[in-house]
């Protein structure tokens, strides 16, 4: 195997586990008083990019997901269509999603979960 192609590799599989712990820490990070300043701050990010990046990169940008792609054409894989989300549950799952209709979802859950985060942390720092 080329060195090319087991450093691209290893960084495939590093960035599946930065995107899968940053879903992850999104979902959860809010349930736990001590990560919720970090937890807020992380999804104001994720907000960001996918709507003011998003203003030039297209809607919902992520840059991590942008350089994921770019390794995995790098391996020979191509860019994959649609969401990193979408290619998850597709991958889990081994059958065809809609992509808009992840891409609802993600977005009113991910809504959601910045509403509950912005209230935990406006009412500790209230306190």
């Amino acid at each position: 195997m080329k060195r090319h192609v087991i450093f691209y590799s290893l960084l495939n599989g590093i960035f599946h586990v930065v995107h899968i712990s940053i879903i992850i820490f999104v979902m959860i990070g809010w349930a736990f008083p001590s990560l919720r300043p970090m937890h807020l701050v992380l999804i104001l990010l994720t907000l960001g990019s996918w709507f003011i990046l998003g203003i030039w990169f297209g809607a919902g940008y992520c840059p991590i997901s942008d350089w994921h792609w770019k390794i995995k054409a790098a391996l020979g894989e191509g860019k994959p269509n649609g969401t990193y989300i979408h290619q998850l549950l597709q991958n889990i799952t081994k059958r065809a999603w809609n992509a808009a209709l992840v891409d609802k979802v993600v977005l009113i859950t991910t809504l959601a979960i910045t509403a509950i985060s912005l209230t935990l942390n406006v009412t500790a720092w209230l306190e």
